[in-house]
């Protein structure tokens, strides 16, 4: 049994998804977004950290995986995204979690069959393929859920 944290890092929305593989099945354990919004960046990387230390104490992880970032026109916007991703590591290597990336692409053929799935997509078999239907799964999450996912196929 393996639990697996997949993140996928905003510097607004943060999504957070964890899923258990255990004898080639998975299942849902606990997803969520981190809204870091209406606060200054320093003010929002420091509730991240601290939502991420909260959630390496209320679950045994064994292994996270991240969606690598994809370059955009805005600098000032990729630049934040990238501290973003540089915290969520930080939080993971103090965890002694290992962590693989994944692109875009290849986290929505793991999930969909298809690697150009959007976001909708992507929500729809997530919650199909972890049998969730107590729970409206949103985007950021899901797509989380869908790094966890896709790491979880890719590693034995």
């Amino acid at each position: 049994m393996m639990l697996i944290l997949g993140l996928d890092p905003g510097s607004l929305s943060f999504g957070i998804g964890i899923v258990k593989k255990e004898k080639g099945h998975f299942s849902y354990v606990h997803s969520e977004t981190i809204r870091l919004r209406d606060r200054d960046f320093l003010a929002r990387m420091q509730e991240l950290w601290d939502r991420l230390e909260k959630l390496g104490a209320a679950f045994a992880v064994d292994q996270a995986a991240m969606e690598e970032g994809f370059l955009g026109k805005n600098i000032r916007s990729m630049s934040q995204l990238s501290m973003v991703r540089g915290l969520a590591m930080a939080a993971l290597l103090k965890q002694r979690l290992p962590l693989r990336f994944y692109a875009p692409r290849q986290v929505k053929l793991a999930l969909t069959g298809y690697g150009n799935a959007d976001k909708e997509q992507v929500a729809k078999m997530a919650a199909l393929v972890l049998n969730i239907k107590q729970k409206k799964l949103g985007l950021d999450e899901s797509d989380a859920l869908a790094v966890a996912y896709c790491h979880g196929v890719n590693v034995k």
